[in-house]
This record gives C-alpha cells, sequence and structure tokens, in this order.
C-alpha cells in the first residue's frame, strides 16, 4: 500500500501547502490520499503498514526560499525539529516515535515546501503554490507505473 499524507492547516496561510498536494493529486495516483495536523500519533497511525509513505508539509526555513520543494528520506526528516515546521511537533519526533515502537512504513519520504506566511488567514502564497503544483507533480512522477519494456523487434 502507497500512502501520500498532507501534513497541515489551510486556515494558517502557507501552513496549508501539504492539505493542497494532496487536494491536487485527488484522480491522479493510485494511492491512498489523506491529511493531518501533523500530530505525530496520528501521522504514524496513518503510514503504519504502507510500503511506501510520502509526505508532504509546509516547513520554514532561514532565510526562506518561498515554495522550494526539499525531497527528504526518513534519516533526514527526523532532524527536523519543532523550530523548522509551522507546528507544535514536527515530522522529526513523529519519525523518531514510529522507530521507537517499530511504526515506520517500509520507506518514507517527505516533500517539504518552504513557506513564507504562516499567519492566520486561507490561501497559500504565490510562490507556495508554485511548490505546490511542483510537488504534486513530483509525486505524480514518482507514483507512476514504471514503463513495460518491449521485446526487441529484430
Amino acid at each position: 500500500m502507497t500512502i501520500v499524507i498532507g501534513v497541515g492547516n489551510p486556515f494558517r496561510r502557507d501552513d496549508g501547502a501539504g492539505p493542497a498536494v494532496i487536494d491536487a493529486l485527488r484522480g491522479r495516483v493510485a494511492a491512498t490520499l489523506a491529511v493531518t495536523d501533523g500530530e505525530p500519533a496520528r501521522l504514524i497511525e496513518l503510514w503504519a503498514g504502507a510500503d511506501l509513505a510520502i509526505v508532504v508539509d509546509a516547513v520554514r526555513a532561514d532565510p526562506p526560499v518561498p515554495g522550494r520543494v526539499h525531497d527528504l528520506g526518513a534519516d533526514a526528516a527526523a532532524l527536523a525539529g519543532p523550530a523548522v515546521s509551522g507546528h507544535a511537533f514536527g515530522l522529526g519526533e513523529a519519525v523518531a516515535l514510529g522507530r521507537a515502537v517499530g511504526r515506520l512504513p517500509g520507506r518514507l519520504r517527505v516533500l517539504a515546501i518552504e513557506g513564507l506566511d504562516f499567519g492566520l488567514g486561507a490561501g497559500l502564497t504565490p510562490q507556495v503554490a508554485a511548490g505546490v503544483a511542483a510537488a504534486a507533480a513530483r509525486v505524480t512522477a514518482l507514483l507512476a507505473p514504471a514503463p513495460v519494456m518491449k521485446g526487441d523487434p529484430t
């Protein structure tokens, strides 16, 4: 099973990038799609038993390049603390907890989209909206079926 999880709050401006990617993927990929607020126990429950989990989240960076997409594995994501994420607890805590209790997916990939505005309100900044489109395209490419190789015509 493959699951794509969008983390964030669409009422905190660019923090809504993860859920926006999930909206963009509906009907485009053969995977379970889910949205969560990023609370570690909920993330672990969503990805438990998955062969592949792709987590998409908005992150803070200093200095920021709004809309830039970082493609991370589980080890790199585990280094991210709460100061990097727009949430009280970061993805790093979820990875560490999942590892400690033996509930990480077979493979974990994280797409982190740098945000600019995490204030109250709906709507992404234009740069982050472009990052959402890029992240959705990357997920679609990752989940595309491998091309079938035809035999030698001779």
